[in-house]
C-alpha cells in the first residue's frame, strides 16, 4: 500500500496572478494498493466520514489515471486497483484540491506501479492536466513558489520560509469554481495596472524571504484578477471591502476563491474575533484553519502491511 499526504496550497497572493503558490500545513490523504477486486474503485470521504460524490466529468483523480495509463500503457493495469482519500478541507474553495488530486494521483500511481518519474515528469504531467503551475509546485514541492511557462516549459523557483509566519484560512461554505472564475479575467489590461501588479509582487516576495508582514502589507493590492472574482459572490465582497478596515493583516483571496488567506507574526485572537463578528453581519456560514507553512511537499510512505 501506497500512502500520500498532498499539502494545500494557497496560490496568486494578490498580485502574483498565476505565478506564486504557497504550501500549507493542510493535508488531504490518499490510499493506493491493488485489490483483488475485478474493477477500479475510489472511495472519497471528508473529514467527518461522509461519502463525497463528484461528477465523473470533474473527477481528477479518475481523469489524472486515465492520462496515467495512457502514457504507461504497459505498466499502469487499474482493473483491481483500489483509491481511498481523505480530503481534510472543502474543494472548489481557491486551496488547490484539484492539483492536490492531480500531484497525489501521479505520486501514487508512480511508486505502485514503480514508474521511476522524476521530478520534472510528474510536474510535466501534472501541467498538462492543471493547465497553470501556481498549485503543482508547492504541491509537490512545499514552500513559497514563483512559477512561469515560457516556450511551453515550466520554470520555478522554490523558497522555504520561516516558521514564524502564520496564516489563517477563512473558508465560505460557498464554492468558486475555477472555470468561473477564469472568465471574469480581462483579456486586456492597462500598462498601469500592471506595473502596480510587478511593484507589488515584488514586495510580496521580499516580505515573505525577509519574513515582513509589513511588506506583505505593502505589496498585497491587486489590479488585475482580486476584484473581478470577489464579485462573483456579494456577501463575499463585502467581506473583503469591511476586512480591510478592520484588521491591519495582510490577506488575499486563495486561488480563485472563496477561501481569504491572512498572514501574521503574531497570534490571531483578534484577528478571529473581527472575522466571526463581519461574517455574523454579513450571514456567512465559514469554517476556519490555522496552518504553518509547508515547507516539504508531498510525503509518501509505503505500508508494507
Amino acid at each position: 500500500m501506497i500512502k500520500v499526504k498532498a499539502p494545500a496550497t494557497s496560490a496568486n497572493l494578490g498580485p502574483g496572478y498565476d505565478s506564486f503558490g504557497l504550501a500549507l500545513n493542510l493535508f488531504n490523504e490518499y490510499q493506493f494498493k491493488i485489490t483483488n477486486n475485478l474493477k477500479l474503485k475510489i472511495e472519497i470521504k471528508d473529514n467527518q466520514q461522509s461519502f463525497v460524490s463528484i461528477k465523473k466529468e470533474d473527477n481528477l483523480i479518475l481523469k489524472t489515471i486515465e492520462y496515467m495509463k495512457q502514457k504507461h500503457i504497459d505498466k499502469i493495469k487499474t482493473d483491481n486497483l483500489e483509491i481511498k482519500v481523505k480530503l481534510n478541507y472543502p474543494i472548489n474553495r481557491g486551496l488547490g484540491s484539484s492539483a492536490n488530486a492531480i500531484i497525489a494521483v501521479i505520486c501514487g500511481l508512480n511508486e505502485l506501479y514503480t514508474l521511476n518519474l522524476n521530478t520534472d515528469q510528474i510536474l510535466n504531467y501534472a501541467l498538462k492536466l492543471e493547465g497553470h503551475p501556481d498549485n503543482i509546485v508547492p504541491t509537490l514541492l512545499g514552500g513559497f513558489s514563483i512559477n512561469k511557462i515560457e516556450d511551453d516549459c515550466l520554470s520555478y523557483e522554490i523558497f522555504k520560509l520561516s516558521p514564524k509566519i502564520n496564516t489563517l484560512l477563512f473558508i465560505p461554505e460557498f464554492p468558486i469554481k475555477t472555470a468561473e472564475a477564469r472568465r471574469v479575467i480581462e483579456d486586456k489590461i492597462s500598462i498601469n495596472k500592471v506595473i502596480k501588479n510587478i511593484a507589488n509582487a515584488s514586495l510580496i516576495t521580499s516580505g515573505l524571504i525577509k519574513n515582513d508582514i509589513k511588506l506583505l502589507k505593502k505589496g498585497s493590492k491587486d489590479y488585475i484578477h482580486q476584484n473581478k472574482r470577489l464579485r462573483l459572490n456579494d456577501n463575499l465582497n463585502s467581506f473583503f471591502k469591511k476586512m480591510n478596515i478592520r484588521t491591519e493583516c495582510p490577506f488575499f483571496l486563495s486561488g480563485s476563491g472563496s477561501t481569504i488567506i491572512f498572514f501574521s507574526d503574531k497570534e490571531f485572537s483578534l484577528t478571529k474575533k473581527i472575522i466571526k463578528n463581519t461574517a455574523e453581519q454579513l450571514n456567512i456560514s465559514y469554517d476556519i484553519k490555522e496552518s504553518k507553512i509547508n515547507n516539504e511537499g508531498i510525503i509518501i510512505n509505503r505500508d508494507r502491511k
